[in-house]
């Protein structure tokens, strides 16, 4: 699967309140909804939505941005600016919790997101980012891996159809012990034995940087991705540092997507 396009300017936009950096004050911002074309999306699907870093609050009723996000995406969808989400799946990279008066190291369950979206989308499919839990206790989270349509990420792959998704949830760190870090030969490794298993789709929570644009990310990650030499070479979805655009190309060819605090609804060209 290969992206043709990503439009720049967006379809939508819904207004959200976020912790300001530092957790000192309160910002109001913007989250742009975005087209894109692929070549081919298989399974029949008519689209693909792809999100994460939601990481704000409905100023209305003070849910969780994933909730607003889900909301405009079914007016979308119902006056015929996007697909059926039916037809559609959607891929979430992380990062869905938030609180309004603190930004670092705010943990929140997140699975009422992920069942929310899976009501209404043939699919979900995602890695946690390093504010995300998935419950209390490993009967919690197992059971919430077992939900039927929703698959999550942590050094697996999956085959949904004709679609193969893999998945490396949380970010590289040197507190190993906090949930969802990884000391980075571990990361690089998961990323070397999940591509050779040619995944169509490869989920991170943490990508790589990109030096050509001056884009923030993790160089041993782009140097991982660039050692990739596939006739059918993944899509990287990434989330975790918000980039000025939605896509690059690295040098081996391969896509990488931010979806850093953007919503992409990613149409078939055919």
């Amino acid at each position: 699967m290969r992206v043709l396009s990503i439009s720049e300017l967006p379809i939508h936009q819904v207004g959200y309140s976020t912790a300001a950096p530092g957790g000192v004050g309160i910002l109001e911002r913007q989250l742009p909804f975005l087209l894109g074309e692929a070549d081919l999306l298989p399974n029949n699907l008519e689209a693909i939505i792809i999100t994460s870093d939601l990481q704000g609050i409905d100023p209305r009723n003070q849910q969780l941005l994933g909730h607003l996000v889900l909301e405009e995406l079914e007016n979308l969808a119902d006056t015929g600016k996007i697909p059926p989400l039916k037809n559609t799946g959607i891929i979430l990279a992380g990062d869905l919790y938030a609180q309004l008066n603190k930004r670092n190291g705010v943990v929140g369950d997140v699975r009422e997101i992920w069942q929310a979206f899976n009501r209404q989308f043939r699919w979900v499919a995602g890695v946690a980012g390093n504010h995300d839990s998935f419950g209390n206790t490993q009967e919690e989270v197992q059971a919430f891996k077992r939900t039927k349509g929703i698959y999550y990420l942590d050094g697996n792959i999956v085959k949904n159809g004709e679609l193969n998704i893999a998945g490396i949830s949380g970010i590289i760190g040197s507190k190993v012990t906090k949930p969802f870090r990884h000391n980075e030969k571990d990361f690089l490794r998961a990323i070397r034995e999940l591509t050779k298993q040619l995944p169509d789709i490869l989920v991170l929570h943490e990508g790589p940087d990109y030096p050509l644009e001056k884009l923030v990310g993790k160089e041993s990650i782009r140097l991982e991705l660039e050692k990739i030499n596939s006739p059918n070479n993944p899509l990287i979805i990434c989330g975790h540092s918000y980039w000025k655009v939605p896509m690059v190309v690295l040098e081996n060819g391969i896509q990488v997507i931010k979806a850093d605090s953007r919503v992409i609804v990613l149409r078939s060209h055919l």
